[in-house]
């Protein structure tokens, strides 16, 4: 079994990935995976359609090292 990870944007809160676990079992059209992740979570998780476990993590709200002028 494969550890699957969806990585969100800092401000993202929805959104459409494959199951890796599906698509290499059943073909991309079987393997879509839709939710939600609000604003204030950093973390969760889910499973697909057919059971296979999927975290869920926003990335760093902030931004690494420094930007000079």
């Amino acid at each position: 079994m494969v550890e699957q990870t969806i990585w969100l944007a800092p401000k993202a809160i929805s959104f459409t990935a494959v199951c890796a676990e599906c698509a290499d079992e059943h073909g991309f059209f079987a393997a879509r995976v839709e939710g939600r992740l609000e604003l204030e979570r950093a973390h969760s998780s889910t499973t697909c359609g057919r059971g296979h476990p999927i975290r869920i993590e926003r990335a760093n709200r902030e931004p690494i090292g420094v930007l000079a002028c």
